[in-house]
């Protein structure tokens, strides 16, 4: 990684965590709005323990990223870590500001919404802050017929449900169905507005091994293409391969893993129909 680069991700992951901060301290939390995930629970904790909300998040997190480092490894896991930490200092930080909004609807919306855009700047950059995502990961890793998306909203339905028995209050169900919603809304629009899907050409002498990671670690399909270079005049093997905005950083980490000389050509994809890429 160029020092460009770098300074790029360092910028897009710092705004993020802010946005992240933002939404859930001046917004979610004051209107007493659950999101679902660790920090949902971080909330819920907060509610009946004097706990910030981002040692909370912290807490929760904390045995998923051990069980996640025995699978991963702490290479694996780096980023995910340097998420959740810096999420959870952004939040307990706007804690010190008053809440910006007192109503529990506009809170939930402007609050989902603003976290959803500070997750698509990260997510792309291979940061994320853990919870539900992580557990989701860990769920399907044990259960193969299990998917991510599935995985993740029955997570997400246990945990505000059980919120809404604990205080009583089922009303707040629909304050956090709304703040799900313009969290997705806000995630698919702006992680949309980047590019949703990225055409990838990896050129290698280990095609192969590139290939079966691909399949393995990020489930994408891959094309070979015969080619020829011609300066060398030899038989080359081209992986065609493409992949969503957010599994690039994985997918450049990986070719790099495999192989460090391998020659890596991304470039956008204005539209791609057909499996795992349906209305995108």
């Amino acid at each position: 990684m160029n020092r460009k680069s770098l300074y790029d991700d360092i910028l897009a992951v710092g705004a993020g965590c802010a946005l992240f901060g933002i939404g859930l301290s001046l917004f979610l939390t004051p209107c007493g709005v659950i999101l679902g995930g660790a920090s949902g629970v971080a909330v819920l904790i907060h509610r009946y323990i004097p706990l910030p909300v981002g040692v909370g998040i912290i807490l929760v997190n904390l045995p998923l990223l051990l069980f996640s480092v025995r699978i991963t490894g702490w290479r694996g896991m780096t980023r995910t870590v340097l998420g959740v930490l810096a999420a959870s200092v952004s939040t307990d930080i706007w804690a010190l500001l008053p809440a910006a909004v007192d109503d529990p609807l506009l809170g939930a919306v402007f609050g989902g919404a603003i976290m959803g855009a500070g997750g698509a700047l990260m997510l792309p950059r291979g940061v994320t802050t853990g919870g539900t995502d992580l557990a989701a990961y860990l769920i399907c890793k044990k259960w193969k017929r299990c998917k991510v998306g599935t995985a993740i909203l029955l997570i997400d339905t246990v945990i505000v449900s059980g919120a809404a028995v604990l205080s009583g209050n089922f009303s707040g169900i629909i304050h956090s169905a709304a703040a799900i919603t313009a969290y997705s809304v806000a995630l698919d629009t702006v992680m949309g507005s980047m590019g949703r899907a990225k055409l990838s050409l990896i050129i290698s002498e280990k095609h192969v091994e590139i290939g079966n990671a691909i399949m393995r670690d990020i489930c994408r399909g891959i094309t070979v293409l015969n080619g020829r270079g011609w300066f060398t005049g030899s038989d080359r093997s081209v992986i065609l391969c493409v992949v969503k905005r957010s599994e690039l950083f994985a997918l450049k980490s990986l070719v790099r893993a495999v192989d460090p000389a391998a020659f890596l050509i991304i470039s956008d994809a204005a539209q791609v129909l057909g499996q795992g890429f349906e209305m995108e």
